[in-house]
């Protein structure tokens, strides 16, 4: 872990963001996994984040077994958050059992909005990304789905924003035009830093 000052340190003196990002999907999602937290969001991944979509508070879980579409994730539609180019994509994977990571990549799409500034999707779901490197995206596209490829363990939507593809290395992300649920269940302009267990939807009406 390098901490909440650490991690503090390094959005401060991180080169300034210059790509409006957008939040990669519709409807209210929340965070199960922020920035440099669990077993996978460390070190060069420290700066990535793990969405599933909102549901009610006594959904019980899919058990063991369960087929990956019993997820709430699944084959959700995954947004590219800006205009860019991909440079790297991935659509040949499998979907593993829900609760078995994979030893594979999975699927995947990276996009590049500006020099040093990509975003890269994982875990998405077989036969959902066609997308190659050099096609065109624009902010709002769907770019996959959301599945349970790769290393995932259980359905989920897998976004990193980066500075670096070769080696991969991710960087603070700064979101616009959203909302994020408060404790008074209303909502709130977005802070633009998503943190863990926070619930997020897009602000209802056009982008500027």
């Amino acid at each position: 872990m390098i901490g909440l000052l650490a991690t503090l340190i390094i959005i401060a003196t991180t080169p300034a963001q210059t790509t409006r990002l957008s939040l990669p999907f519709q409807g209210i999602w929340g965070i199960i996994q922020g920035f440099d937290s669990g077993e996978t969001h460390v070190r060069y991944a420290a700066f990535a984040l793990d969405f599933v979509p909102a549901q009610p508070k006594t959904t019980p879980a899919p058990k063991p077994g369960a087929p990956v579409t019993a997820f709430a994730c699944y084959g959700r539609p995954v947004l590219a958050p800006a205009d860019g180019t991909v440079v790297r994509s991935n659509g040949d994977a499998r979907d593993w059992p829900a609760y078995r990571k994979g030893s594979d990549p999975g699927n995947y799409v990276i996009i590049e909005h500006a020099p040093g500034e990509y975003t890269e999707f994982r875990h998405l779901a077989a036969d959902s990304v066609t997308l190659q490197p050099g096609a065109r995206v624009r902010r709002g596209e769907v770019i996959g789905r959301c599945g349970n490829s790769g290393n995932a363990g259980m359905p989920h939507l897998h976004i990193g924003f980066l500075s670096s593809i070769n080696p991969i290395v991710t960087r603070p992300m700064r979101f616009s035009d959203y909302e994020r649920a408060g404790p008074d269940e209303a909502w709130h302009p977005g802070t633009g830093f998503p943190v863990n267990n926070e619930l997020l939807r897009p602000r209802p009406g056009p982008s500027p």
